[in-house]
């Protein structure tokens, strides 16, 4: 073989590995974006106790989001079982926002998503401009959330191809903290406490419960 037949074939060969290792780390990538959501939040343990919660001043409406999301955390659900199933209705998704949708919907507050008209709104960006359709959209700093509302975690965009979302129910409030409940944070639910201060774990926003 010629040294230039083999010069051609090892460039080739470089060109296929790197295509192929391009390839794998674009799979892997899309199997993490799908498993974990493009997760917030990672820090917190997924046996958090679930937080003593006073309900004096709290409605109806938003005493029965808590206990619905307390109920939930309870069963330990994970990736995709029956109960992430049905949060998705049997789509095996990212599912965070499913299962605030529902939430929502079992506490008698049903999202209608603008693009199906049902009461699940699976996409993050969605989600968020539905409440800012409904004027009921706040940034952070701009408002002391409550109770049942939904924080919004919102990234960079990488390439143009990647983004980083997440939502999270509201469930207490202490002083400049909040305590939060996510859906699919590695793959399970998570009870977190953090700054009520934008940019703190790509923290954007509020949907208000009203």
């Amino acid at each position: 073989m010629s040294r230039i037949k083999i010069l051609v074939v090892g460039i080739c060969f470089v060109i296929a590995s790197l295509i192929l290792a391009y390839a794998i780390s674009s799979v892997r990538e899309g199997v993490r974006t799908i498993v974990t959501t493009t997760e917030a939040r990672l820090s917190a343990p997924a046996n958090t106790p679930f937080p003593a919660i006073s309900t004096n001043n709290l409605s109806k409406q938003q005493i029965k989001i808590i206990d619905l999301a307390q109920a939930q955390y309870d069963e330990h659900p994970i990736s995709y079982d029956q109960a992430t199933l049905t949060y998705s209705q049997g789509n095996k998704q990212a599912w965070c926002a499913d299962f605030v949708s529902w939430i929502m919907l079992q506490a008698g507050s049903p999202y209608d998503n603008p693009n199906s008209g049902s009461w699940r709104v699976p996409g993050v960006y969605t989600l968020q401009q539905y409440y800012q359709s409904q004027h009921r959209y706040a940034a952070v700093g701009s408002y002391t959330p409550q109770p049942g509302d939904v924080a919004f975690y919102i990234g960079k965009r990488y390439l143009g191809l990647t983004t980083s979302s997440h939502v999270a129910l509201v469930i207490k409030i202490q002083g400049n903290t909040m305590t939060t409940i996510g859906g699919n944070e590695s793959g399970r639910m998570r009870i977190d406490t953090q700054p009520i201060r934008s940019g703190v774990n790509r923290l954007v926003g509020f949907g208000e419960l009203r």
